[in-house]
Order: C-alpha cells, then sequence, then structure tokens
C-alpha cells in the first residue's frame, strides 16, 4: 500500500475579514415539515436560536409517533459575504448509528443532506438522503 500526501489549498473566500458581528440566524429557525409524506428520514426538523445559537431537533419517521432524536447544536453558514445564514450542518451519534446533516435554505425551503454510517456491526448499507422540507 502506497501512502498519500493530502495538501491544504485555499480560495479567496478563505480570506475574508474577522467580523465579530455574528451570524443572523432567522432565515434557519422554525418547524420545518418534510414536503415526502411517506419519508423513512426525518419527517420533522425543528430549528431555534438559544443565547446566540443555532440548536437542532430531529423527528425520525415511524408511524404514528415519529422518534425525537434529542437537541443538539447545528454550525450556521452564511452565504457569500452576508451575515444571513443560508446553512448548517450537524451531527447525530445515536446507538451505533452516525449521521452528518448538511443544509441549506433558499426561497423558503430547507434543503437536507443525510449521511448515514453505522457503527454498530451489523453490517447495514451506510446510506445518502437529499429531502426537502417546508415551514
Amino acid at each position: 500500500m502506497t501512502q498519500t500526501t493530502q495538501y491544504a489549498y485555499y480560495m479567496q473566500a478563505d480570506q475574508r475579514p474577522s467580523i465579530k458581528e455574528p451570524i443572523e440566524l432567522s432565515p434557519l429557525v422554525g418547524d420545518w415539515i418534510n414536503t415526502k409524506s411517506d419519508t423513512k428520514y426525518l419527517v420533522r426538523v425543528v430549528l431555534t436560536e438559544q443565547d446566540g445559537h443555532l440548536t437542532f431537533q430531529g423527528y425520525g419517521a415511524n408511524e404514528p409517533n415519529p422518534i425525537d432524536w434529542g437537541k443538539i447544536e447545528a454550525v450556521p453558514y452564511a452565504a457569500g459575504t452576508s451575515l444571513i445564514a443560508a446553512g448548517f450542518h450537524a451531527f447525530y451519534k445515536l446507538d451505533g448509528v452516525e449521521t452528518h446533516l448538511v443544509a441549506n435554505q433558499k426561497l423558503g425551503i430547507l434543503v437536507i443532506q443525510s449521511y448515514t454510517r453505522y457503527v454498530d456491526g451489523s453490517g447495514r448499507t451506510d446510506h445518502f438522503a437529499r429531502e426537502f422540507y417546508h415551514r
């Protein structure tokens, strides 16, 4: 096996000046419902602002009662040079299942990509999903 070396490359966005102003989280905050009523993933997500931080609470598909994944901190990201939140990422580690959530919001639609990995030895296939949410 050969060893590879990784190098860090940068782009102009990395040269942004430091600003002490917080990112405006209001475009993300709210109760979001999956547009796909028969989803097998998250049926609902609730994003809130607490003490200047973005929190994420997911509800997994399960009839008749969705499964509450619990509340975690999400990392918001601004788009371009604005200070308005346009997306976030969050991470859940639940009983041998790790799920990375990466999202962006535009025109009132929240798009969440989930990357799920099974670390419980079950042999289940890791998977990706992308779903759309509205308030």
